[in-house]
């Protein structure tokens, strides 16, 4: 159960479609709709990196010599190239652009949240 749970995406997916909307909704009632749309984008960063990274794990630990250095250097690119992006909108977007940020940070809430959950769960049992 722990291991399914954490390699399924689709109820983060879903959560972070919704809270896309909502965020879409309320930014757009207040006069923000460009904050709105950066929120769901970087949403989509997060599930992006999430996505990238469960393929760099799995390729390191199919390798014949698995280690955590290998990890280690498959994220640098992945989050230079996601932390640049994020920067970019950021900066030439002000200030709409902290919606990205805001984006990013309420996806890692949400992938901790549906993840660690379950494993906590199971464990308790």
């Amino acid at each position: 159960m722990p291991a399914e749970a954490v390699m399924s995406l689709r109820r983060p997916v879903a959560i972070a479609a919704a809270v896309g909307a909502v965020g879409l909704l309320v930014c757009g009632l207040f006069g923000h709709i460009v904050m709105g749309i950066l929120l769901v984008v970087g949403l989509g960063l997060g599930l992006f990196n999430t996505r990238l990274l469960q393929r760099s794990v799995v390729k390191v630990i199919s390798s014949e010599n698995p280690s955590r250095t290998a990890i280690g250097r498959s994220s640098l690119p992945r989050l230079l190239l996601i932390t640049g992006l994020a920067v970019a909108l950021g900066i030439f977007l002000k200030p709409d652009g902290f919606g990205v940020f805001l984006g990013l940070a309420v996806f890692q809430v949400i992938i901790l949240g549906t993840t660690a959950l379950p494993v906590m769960k199971e464990r308790r049992q």
